[in-house]
């Protein structure tokens, strides 16, 4: 040895592979992914338990969805035989259907004793409202005469109301019909081009130009059974980031689409003649079942603040002189119902949702009673044509 400290070769790190750098960014993403959706739940769990939340929280009870297009003719309904649990800040419920996909108790195709099938959008379908405090059972209650409640959420329209009774509600024996139009979104939900902009999608008709009957979308029979339906339900059931999720996008389409919108008073010629065109099919169906037609409107709270505060009412009395020229009762309930709030109009909507406080639901069944059934079980007279 020369006493020299030979040098050790120096052995070059070979790089990572491509691959193993797109792992490591991957992980690193899905661990602060993780991070993230952990925090946005914990948080939309406080959100959603604040006393003011305005929408809906999770159930922890799993259940398919309850609204979906399955119907060929008027495109949403129910699952048959089902149940689906719903909770917001302000209420709490469990909905039932029947063997035929109704929000109801289990009713016979014929009955000796005078009936009345109900139809109409979530105000009749009782959304947020227990079956006790519901207006048709209510109704019931009061008058000793079956409610047939064939009404339903999700943007039902009057032409979908006219489809669902002469296709499935008609089925029934019965001889008065109750529709409740709610102008608040009833106008638009007849109008193709709302339709496209805001369902885009969804399997539903509208009405064409020529006030055919079109549809949009795609029918498919297992609706509501994909693999994301699915999924959905499960975070429905169990995320308070979901709902939250579901408010942001639903406060962004209804600011969009609605704003100041008062139905009363916002609708167009166009808007008028679709609505006259739904009501008098309902009453053509009727007339072959020896059944009168009785129409309600339904105020918003946003009827109720331009009636305050300019007086405007222009649906109510329109629709109350045309009713009787084509043998349909028409009853605005805006004037009945501010004539009775003593200044408080609010009372009458859930202080979380636009839908009936119990006390509106109570409110809203004694002026039906009194208009339509004045003595109990007293029954209207049927209109001939």
């Amino acid at each position: 040895m020369d006493g020299k400290v030979q040098a050790q070769p120096i052995v070059a790190t070979a790089p990572r592979s491509l691959a193993r750098r797109l792992l490591s960014g991957m992980k690193l993403v899905a661990v602060n992914f993780l991070v993230f959706a952990v925090l946005a739940e914990v948080a939309s769990i406080v959100v959603v338990h604040l006393k003011a939340w305005p929408s809906s929280r999770p159930t922890y009870h799993l259940a398919k969805p309850f609204w979906r297009d399955t119907d060929p003719a008027f495109g949403i309904w129910h699952y048959s035989n089902g149940t689906f649990f719903h909770q917001g800040a302000c209420f709490s419920a469990v909905y039932h259907t029947n063997s035929y996909g109704a929000r109801d108790i289990e009713r016979t195709l014929h009955s000796s004793q005078s009936r009345t099938v109900v139809l109409g959008d979530s105000f009749m379908e009782g959304y947020d409202s227990s079956d006790a405090q519901r207006l048709t059972n209510l109704l019931e209650q009061k008058t000793g005469r079956e409610h047939l409640n064939f009404g339903t959420s999700g943007g039902f329209s009057p032409l979908q109301y006219a489809l669902l009774y002469r296709t499935l509600a008609s089925g029934f024996d019965h001889n008065l019909v109750l529709v409740g139009v709610f102008p608040g979104n009833d106008f638009h939900e007849m109008d193709g081009d709302w339709l496209s902009r805001n369902y885009a999608g969804q399997y539903r008709p509208y009405y064409a130009q020529d006030f055919s009957v079109r549809y949009m979308g795609h029918f498919d029979p297992h609706a509501g059974d994909s693999l994301w339906d699915r999924a959905e339900s499960v975070l429905r059931a169990y995320l308070a980031s979901y709902h939250v999720g579901q408010y942001i996008y639903g406060m962004f389409l209804y600011s969009r689409t609605q704003g100041s919108y008062s139905g009363y008073n916002d609708y167009s010629d166009v808007d008028l003649a679709r609505l006259k065109k739904a009501l008098v099919d309902i009453r053509d169906t009727a007339a072959t079942h020896h059944a009168a037609v009785a129409v309600v409107l339904i105020p918003d709270p946003r009827d109720f603040d331009r009636k305050g505060q300019k007086g405007a009412n222009r649906l109510g009395p329109v629709l109350e002189a045309w009713g009787p020229t084509v043998d349909i009762r028409v009853k605005d309930l805006l004037p009945v119902m501010q004539a009775q709030s003593n200044g408080s109009d609010k009372a009458y909507f859930l202080p979380c949702d636009v839908h009936w406080s119990p006390h509106g639901s109570e409110t809203v069944a004694g002026i039906i009673t009194s208009w339509l059934y004045p003595a109990q079980n007293a029954l209207p007279a049927t209109q001939g044509r």
